[in-house]
């Protein structure tokens, strides 16, 4: 099978530098034109998944409904930004003045564990085994599924999608496109693509060639 996974356009609060989390906010001027970029490219690129799906949250949902305006978007929950807690909302200035000390260390470890009301790694990890079981497991070899989805949760699930618990900080740009070959016959969350004798490929990997 094939599976795109996508970071929503621009948003409102990115162009503030507001952490969201699950906070819902809409699209930014920008982020209506990178959808539409978007759209182009995937006339372009002549692609016609079988599925599409979105986080519920607008800025995902209304990116995926503007590159894919003729398509039923079907929104999973799982695919949701993580929440981050008393994050939500706040800059960058604002958290270093209201928490300091929580955010230099989260700054240094990237850990939500450390971060007050927010959702823990092994939530967030157990999420993103449940997103990628359904995305893969949920349709059969021939399906070509798109999900869109934000940077704070893309990250654990490519990590699942790798096969690996290591988490990396990867910068996504808006409308980045991670394009996998999977062969759903034989995967299995727990050890995925570690098998080298079964099929798959990563085909694109934060591509936003469509944004120059």
């Amino acid at each position: 099978m094939r599976l795109i996974l996508i970071r929503h356009a621009q948003s409102l609060a990115n162009a503030q530098g507001r952490w969201q989390g699950t906070m819902d906010f809409d699209l930014s001027n920008d982020g209506l034109n990178q959808s539409q970029r978007l759209h182009e490219r995937f006339i372009k690129d002549a692609l016609h998944p079988s599925h599409v799906y979105s986080s519920p949250l607008t800025r995902s949902y209304k990116t995926a409904e503007i590159s894919f305006p003729q398509r039923t978007i079907h929104k999973i929950p799982d695919l949701r930004e993580n929440d981050v807690g008393v994050f939500s909302g706040k800059t960058s200035e604002e958290l270093s003045s209201e928490f300091a000390a929580i955010y230099k260390e989260f700054r240094r470890s990237r850990n939500f564990d450390l971060v007050p009301e927010a959702e823990t790694r092994y939530q967030i990890r157990r999420r993103a085994e449940r997103a990628v079981d359904f995305l893969i497991k949920g349709h059969n070899s021939q399906d070509f599924v798109i999900g869109y989805s934000h940077s704070g949760f893309l990250v654990y699930l490519i990590s699942v999608i790798l096969g690996t618990n290591r988490v990396w900080n990867l910068r996504i740009a808006n409308t980045a496109i991670f394009d996998f070959e999977i062969d759903s016959d034989n995967w299995d969350a727990t050890n995925s693509m570690t098998s080298g004798h079964h099929h798959f490929q990563i085909n694109k990997f934060g591509d936003d060639d469509h944004l120059r």
